[in-house]
């Protein structure tokens, strides 16, 4: 398949993504300055995040402690970081004048449209999206290639999305084995899990989402077990005061990282051995709940919460509700319901308070 204009397929050299993210913080000069030394490294793609604030946590949500150890408000946080969908072409412009592809993380229905008017031939939904199946159908009605990544995911979570997106006639699917966790420690990345991904989904491609602070101990395992996509963060410069700078690679990491995958590739089609860190492998082939990711998702994964006040007897609507991460908030009603309650008109049967979660007892009439 073609991901941000590159060419990839299970016999192909693994496409690097550098993972700008948010490391442009809200300046456009230094989101061109990511894309230049992601191109000045050889990665094959950068790669950015289009959210805003507003759809991507409720007013609820509280503090969140990010890589640095600082605790901030995460609605501040994300405002300060935010992507212009007015960036897009100037982003893409500079990516076609470097030679390296454009990649870009979905958040929510509004993003996906902004980016295919933008023109884009692929799409990225990341780990925090992988229960919100109604935006993952969406984006494959676009029928692009759509790689997403199953950072705090049951292998039940991982195969309803998969059939969500096949669901509406899409079967450009990248998996992405990634551990939500910043940084994640090597003993928890888990790599058998790649094995355990193909061995499921053997007609899709694998990738490896790589959060450690190591530049080549995880990719390198990536690659031997089957990757065909390896992520990682990259900055600036380390000390610049923000969420993801800390654990990202910098330009001679990034160039490490990208020579070691390269010689790795090298040494698979010569039959020669892998020198792979046993940390990495971790315990069990099984895709569970690892333990550093629990907070990540009861945090980030989404349900269904009021954007509006609402009072008894109201109709849901996508004005009074949306399907949002609850960060310290309690969770409510999973997004795969939300479809069903605003097509059915179901009403609440009490009054709720915006930023609050929606609960089954709030919809129940019994």
């Amino acid at each position: 398949m073609i991901i941000g204009g590159k060419y990839v397929d299970k016999n192909s050299p693994a496409l690097i993504i550098a993972e700008a993210g948010i490391n442009h913080d809200g300046d456009l000069n230094q989101a061109l300055a990511l894309i230049d030394m992601a191109a000045e490294a050889g990665a094959d793609i950068c790669k950015f995040q289009l959210f805003t604030a507003a759809k991507l946590y409720t007013k609820s949500s509280g503090q969140m402690t990010v890589a640095t150890g600082e605790t901030v408000d995460s609605h501040e946080l994300l405002r300060a970081v935010e992507l212009p969908p007015d960036w897009l072409p100037t982003l893409m412009a500079r990516c076609e004048e470097k030679n390296i592809g454009f990649l870009c993380t979905v958040c929510d229905e509004e993003s996906a449209d902004d980016l295919e008017a933008a023109g884009v031939d692929s799409y990225k939904l990341t780990s925090t999206a992988l229960s919100h199946l109604p935006l993952h159908r969406y984006v494959a009605r676009k029928g692009k290639p759509m790689v997403f990544s199953t950072g705090g995911g049951y292998i039940g979570d991982v195969d309803n999305t998969v059939r969500a997106i096949e669901s509406e006639g899409n079967d450009q699917i990248v998996l992405m084995h990634c551990v939500i966790s910043y940084p994640t420690p090597l003993e928890a990345c888990n790599m058998q899990i790649l094995k355990t991904l193909q061995y499921n989904y053997p007609e899709y491609l694998v990738g490896f989402s790589d959060h450690t602070e190591d530049s080549v101990i995880a990719p390198i395992a990536a690659i031997a077990m089957g990757a065909k996509l390896i992520e990682k963060h990259i900055t600036l410069d380390k000390t610049l005061p923000g969420a993801d700078h800390c654990f990202a690679q910098e330009l001679e990491g990034l160039k490490k990282m990208i020579a070691a995958v390269r010689e790795t590739e090298r040494k698979m089609a010569a039959g020669e051995e892998i020198d792979i860190d046993p940390r990495v492998l971790g315990t069990t082939s099984r895709k569970l709940l690892n333990e550093v990711e629990v907070g990540s998702r009861n945090y980030c994964y989404r349900s269904v919460f009021a954007i509006q006040d609402m009072k008894a007897g109201d109709v849901i609507t996508t004005k009074n509700t949306a399907v949002l991460r609850p960060g310290n908030a309690p969770r409510g009603i999973d997004p795969v319901h939300h479809p069903m309650l605003l097509e059915k008109g179901v009403r609440v049967n009490k009054d709720v308070t915006a930023g609050t979660a929606i609960q089954w007892d709030d919809v129940l009439n019994f």
